[in-house]
């Protein structure tokens, strides 16, 4: 059974404020890689390729839900090769 609309929005607030107090470090260290969150528990995985940070958490939590976030964009994909970032890299952040 997939989550309700509401209750994947309410995934994804818990998700950004789980995020937020560590965004900043995050976005400087692993610019452009995907961080996958367990909204239950505050656990996390950030690898390069979305699946991989998928796949961790799975192996950790088999059949709890996850929210995921491309670290440094607004949004995991884009379409069209419209860029989903502010196009501000942090200063000091990785290539």
């Amino acid at each position: 059974n997939l989550p309700s609309r509401e209750e994947r929005a309410e995934i994804g607030r818990r998700a950004r404020a789980i995020y937020e107090p560590m965004r900043e470090q995050l976005e400087k260290d692993y610019w452009g890689e995907y961080l996958t969150i367990n909204v239950d528990n505050g656990d996390y995985a950030v690898a390069p390729e979305h699946m991989e940070a998928v796949r961790i958490m799975r192996a950790k939590y088999p059949g709890e839900l996850f929210f995921t976030f491309r670290i440094g964009y607004r949004a995991v994909f884009h379409f069209r090769g419209l860029g989903a970032t502010d196009g501000k890299r942090p200063q000091g952040a990785k290539q």
